[in-house]
């Protein structure tokens, strides 16, 4: 069942104009920001970082964290403890440990090995338990199938708007 968010949060280094109406926004960094996170429920990042932009110790223990930037090898989001110690959910494995820096990182540091991952499949069909004792981590890399899906959903709306 759906709940509808209390407050949105945003934290971010510039105040992009088209979000200007937005909301509530933090810069990154501050306290502030630091304690809106971790109060968090759901956590979504989205930026091309070197490195990561928060730990095991700065989200909630139940966080939901949705990872949608740092698909190249050299980029991460999360931290590796915190990728360690998280439920992470991808798309694809191969993809995901060639592509998603936060992954393919934390690998490397020996935080997580490819038998510790889900894919989106397998929780879909109901084949893996996922504990909310646990952060959750979905990281995507983005695959050209997704994109194909979303256009088309896109176009069947206006085309079913006239």
């Amino acid at each position: 069942m759906a709940r509808k968010a209390r407050w949105v949060i945003f934290v971010s280094r510039n105040r992009p104009a088209q979000l200007a109406h937005a909301a509530t926004w933090l810069a990154a960094g501050s306290p502030e920001a630091a304690a809106a996170l971790a109060a968090a429920e759901l956590v979504i990042t989205a930026t091309n970082s070197p490195e990561p932009l928060f730990g095991l110790g700065d989200v909630r223990g139940d966080a939901i964290i949705i990872a949608l930037g740092s698909h190249t090898p050299q980029a991460r989001e999360i931290s590796g403890e915190l990728m360690g110690s998280a439920t992470i959910i991808v798309e694809d494995v191969e993809t995901t440990f060639a592509e998603g820096g936060d992954v393919v990182q934390a690998e490397a540091e020996g935080f997580i090995d490819r038998g510790a991952v889900l894919t989106m499949a397998q929780v879909i069909r109901g084949e893996a338990e996922i504990s909310r004792e646990r952060p959750v981590v979905f990281k995507f890399t983005g695959m050209a199938w997704e994109d194909l899906v979303v256009a088309r959903a896109i176009a069947d709306e206006f085309a079913a708007a006239g």
